[in-house]
């Protein structure tokens, strides 16, 4: 369900909205995938295999060389876009926390609901800190 498609005037059910928030999320989102970045980059061919397969110890088998005013900029822009595609990250696990913390303070309350129950299975009453013991 997409988050602009309309809705009957009943409630969404909590699935309803989860299932509403991760696709505004997704829709916002600047990475769709864990192996992207931003925008597209330009990538020196010395570190193109380290940046293609994550493996940050094969930009030590780059050799160092003295670069060009045209280079340079590349390289600008890489460490630009690395340091976006670091902040979306950021960004979609401070998203994904938020969706943990609201499943867990449900589960909370499922809990509550459950013990609620189980105390009415035991005959035994509710405990709300007031003096209704029989």
């Amino acid at each position: 369900m997409s988050i602009n498609e309309k809705v009957s005037p009943r409630k969404l059910t909590g699935l309803q909205r989860i299932q509403a928030e991760i696709a505004e999320y997704r829709d916002k989102a600047k990475l769709d995938s864990w192996n992207s970045f931003v925008e597209e980059l330009k990538v020196p061919s010395d570190l193109y295999p380290a940046l293609m397969t994550s493996r940050p110890e094969l930009v030590v088998a780059a050799t160092p060389r003295a670069m060009n005013a045209d280079e340079c900029k590349i390289i600008y822009k890489l460490i630009g876009g690395l340091l976006e595609t670091n902040a979306a990250l950021r960004e979609h696990t401070a998203r994904v926390a938020q969706l943990t913390e609201n499943l867990a303070g449900q589960m909370h309350g499922f809990m509550r609901v459950a013990h609620q129950i189980e105390l009415f299975a035991n005959f035994k009453n509710p405990e709300h800190g007031d003096d209704e013991d029989a």
